[in-house]
């Protein structure tokens, strides 16, 4: 239970770090540019090596998308061989924040790229959080 609540606070503090931003007059270019650097990082094909749900009861799924791909390109599009993450869509982003929308539903995610390796700390339109970390494949 406590690695719920410690996961819970963790990606309530991630989420809300945009929020803490400097307030300038410019914040919009700096928005725009933190946002296509993170489509350049980000673009390409990825697998997940590490996944933990979060239902609205609390429920916790381990490795739900272990193993499941998904590429992101630079026009905006992805597509993915997960059945829970939709099979293609679309996405905006916004810092370092992704909306991405499927057939399957509306998934806000904070991305973090570091190398070789992304992190998606995010809620689905459906009430599930979740936490994922991607290996780059290509």
């Amino acid at each position: 239970m406590k690695k719920i609540n410690v996961l819970s606070i963790l990606m309530l503090i991630l989420m809300a770090m945009p929020l803490f931003v400097s307030c300038g007059s410019d914040d919009d270019n700096d928005d725009g540019a933190r946002g296509s650097q993170l489509i350049a990082e980000a673009s390409g094909t990825w697998m997940c090596i590490e996944s933990v749900d979060i239902q609205q009861n609390n429920y916790q799924i381990e490795n739900l998308m272990l193993g499941k791909e998904v590429t992101i390109k630079k026009d905006g599009t992805f597509t993915s061989t997960s059945p829970s993450f939709g099979k293609s869509g679309t996405f905006t982003v916004s810092g370092n924040s992704i909306t991405a929308k499927s057939e399957v539903g509306t998934f806000v995610v904070t991305v973090t790229v570091s190398g070789e390796k992304m992190t998606w700390d995010g809620t689905a339109s459906n009430g599930v959080r979740f936490h994922y970390v991607f290996k780059r494949e290509y």
